[in-house]
């Protein structure tokens, strides 16, 4: 049995940019400061497509001074409810302390996205 969050969503948040370089393209705008932090996105072209034992169609990754702060996980169509249910039945399975959780629809795709609380606004 998986007893780490990271053995689903795969992509260890506060990860060096070093361990997946050869497998990331700079995507526009290639900087740009939220909450704070200046953020430099990524697509993931390296071998994991399959997130939630679903076929993700875009992988956006978010570093700050080359650590990773967030992941953003784009399935085609609306399917918050089904990715609902994936993570419902990780409820033994704790986020850390510094993670932060989203599923949200947009309008083409159904986005899970994790980040580091530090990009949360404050109050």
């Amino acid at each position: 049995m998986k007893n780490d969050i990271y053995d689903y969503l795969i992509f260890k948040l506060d990860s060096e940019y070093a361990d997946y370089e050869f497998d990331l393209i700079s995507i526009p705008p290639y900087e740009f400061i939220e909450n704070g932090l200046s953020l430099e996105p990524y697509e993931y072209f390296g071998e994991i497509h399959e997130v939630l034992e679903l076929k993700a169609k875009h992988i956006l990754m978010y570093f700050n001074a080359d650590v990773l702060m967030r992941v953003e996980f784009l399935y085609p169509g609306d399917i918050v409810g089904f990715l609902k249910q994936r993570i419902e039945k990780m409820q033994d399975i704790g986020l850390p302390e510094y993670m932060m959780l989203i599923l949200r629809k947009d309008r083409k795709f159904t986005v899970l996205m994790y980040q580091n609380k530090l990009l949360q606004k404050h109050n």
